[in-house]
């Protein structure tokens, strides 16, 4: 069984660019299913995301996700403007083959001094139950030399399974990059997020709604938008990249 404790989740995630229409259809073929996310039931259901993507001078992340690497990481540090000044969140999310493998660590405090000074009262500061996970992070930033590549804003609407042990749909809308938050995305980006096996809920609304899966990345969107990169578009069992 796929392994889910508060700093380390191993999931599976099929995206889908639909209109309006089509979330409609969605949040009814869920409901009774699936229950809104209780961080997002006090801001209206819906929460704006910040996610800042760090990447070394060659973009070794986003080529690796370009040409379809089969192991490959992205590092990314998150916040949540919507639910007022908290901490950020440090992740990385690794991808092997079909499955994605996130750590998240919690950290209140200066966490840029946390990457590039770190000292005995900044590891003091992380809170015990976060450690391994911002451990974690740390390794991987300081294998190569990173830094911040870009910043990616959007609004997402997030539900949960009650009758699945992880199963997750979100919506995400504006999908927007820095320098003037330039819009990378004009659709409704779906998510079907799941451990191991897809739900026989799930199976039955893709193939009800007619849904077409496709690869979708925020990071690469987002470079692609910012610096006008060349795209390396790989056909593979119908997706695109």
């Amino acid at each position: 069984m796929a392994a889910i404790t508060p700093n380390t989740l191993h999931r599976r995630e099929y995206k889908y660019l639909v209109d309006e229409d089509t979330v409609e259809l969605v949040r009814r073929y869920i409901d009774g299913i699936c229950t809104v996310d209780p961080h997002a039931e006090r801001t209206g259901g819906r929460y704006l995301t910040d996610t800042l993507y760090l990447d070394t001078p060659q973009l070794h992340s986003y080529w690796s996700t370009v040409e379809d690497a089969g192991d490959r990481y992205k590092l990314r540090i998150r916040t949540y403007p919507s639910l007022g000044v908290g901490p950020v969140f440090l992740e990385v999310k690794r991808r092997v083959s079909e499955s994605v493998l996130k750590t998240r660590g919690m950290f209140r405090g200066p966490w840029d001094q946390l990457l590039t000074h770190t000292t005995p009262a900044l590891v003091d500061a992380i809170e015990p139950k976060q450690r391994r996970a911002i451990d974690n992070f740390l390794c991987f930033y300081h294998r190569s030399a990173m830094s911040a590549s870009t910043l990616v804003r959007y609004e997402r609407e997030p539900y949960f399974s009650q009758i699945d042990e992880y199963a997750r749909v979100t919506f995400d809308r504006n999908v927007s990059s820095q320098r003037g938050l330039s819009r990378t995305a004009s659709s409704v980006l779906l998510e079907l997020k799941f451990t191991n096996l897809v739900p026989g809920w799930m199976r039955g609304m893709v193939h009800t709604l007619g849904l077409q899966r496709l690869a979708f990345c925020k990071y690469t969107r987002s470079i692609e938008s910012l610096r006008a990169m060349p795209t390396a578009r790989i056909a593979r069992a119908g997706f695109w990249r």
